[in-house]
């Protein structure tokens, strides 16, 4: 977790401010365009070069990083976001409300919980680098169901 927490640091040094209502708006559209299903509006929020982190498991085939999937390239980053729209989640995905807290001029993260309230709860927290409009880094937590 460390490492991934330097990546991060590593990625958001050097850059140009970018504003926090780009990032909102990149999360807002990327929200959206998620509960519609609508895979190519998702990946038009995220660079060529943009690398995904998963809990693994959710896309057989994939890199795994101690116990991490690695999408690295928006091809890749593609597959997760497929598995995601198809019948069995999309309405997992549909019932998800997010909020965002900004930690640097480029780093910001998202706080996400799906079934709120119901025995199906789940949550989790994703950690986004957006550089100029799109999403360059991508780490998603998941918290485990309660039982």
């Amino acid at each position: 977790m460390r490492m991934l927490l330097a990546a991060v640091a590593a990625l958001s040094l050097g850059t140009p401010i970018l504003a926090q209502q780009s990032a909102t708006a990149v999360l807002d559209h990327h929200v959206a365009a998620v509960k519609q299903g609508n895979v190519d509006a998702v990946m038009s929020d995220y660079a060529d070069d943009a690398v995904l982190i998963t809990p693994h498991g959710i896309v057989p085939g994939q890199t795994d990083a101690s116990g991490n999937d690695v999408f690295a390239g928006k091809a890749n980053v593609r597959k997760f976001f497929v598995v995601l729209a198809d019948k069995d989640h999309l309405p997992d995905v549909r019932s998800m409300e997010a909020t965002y807290q900004s930690l640097s001029h480029d780093v910001t993260l998202m706080h996400w919980v799906q079934y709120k309230g119901t025995p199906k709860e789940v949550r989790g927290t994703d950690t986004w680098v957006i550089r100029n409009g799109k999403v360059i880094f991508q780490l998603v937590a998941v918290q485990p169901a309660k039982k």
